[in-house]
């Protein structure tokens, strides 16, 4: 009776270990589809839609000059290797954009690390850092 209790208890700790691993993964690809779509916004000329990504943990959005953004063109965006905190309610994300001023037709980049954090209610990814200040 006693090695039967003993096994079901490490079935449930094990159990419990598997759990917060597949958490912690399923968090990580829900960033991942976050940083794909938020970039694909960008690309488009979608910056209302990346906009709604730029929230901190209060609530509050930066403000931004989103008719201003309609003078330049995302070429690109690249997130490179986000970090994670140890439970995945966090990231920091290196990122690059490539994009055009329109009228000048001039390439640029632009490198800057961004703040990245996972908000357990609504179970979606948000960014507490700046929209990108695109000159």
């Amino acid at each position: 009776m006693n090695l039967r209790y003993l096994l079901l208890m490490l079935a449930l700790v094990l159990s419990g270990a598997c759990m917060e691993s597949m958490n912690i993964r399923n968090q990580a690809d829900r960033l991942s589809m976050a940083l794909d779509q938020y970039g694909a916004d960008l690309r488009w000329g979608r910056y209302n839609q990346a906009y709604v990504y730029h929230i901190n943990h209060d609530g509050v959005r930066p403000e931004v000059n989103l008719e201003r953004l309609e003078d330049f063109s995302v070429t690109s965006f690249t997130p490179s290797g986000p970090v994670l905190n140890a439970d995945a309610t966090e990231a920091v994300v290196p990122i690059e954009i490539k994009y055009y001023e329109k009228q000048y037709a001039m390439l640029r980049t632009l490198k800057e690390t961004q703040k990245w954090w996972f908000d357990a209610k609504t179970k979606s990814w948000f960014v507490e850092s700046d929209f990108p200040f695109l000159k």
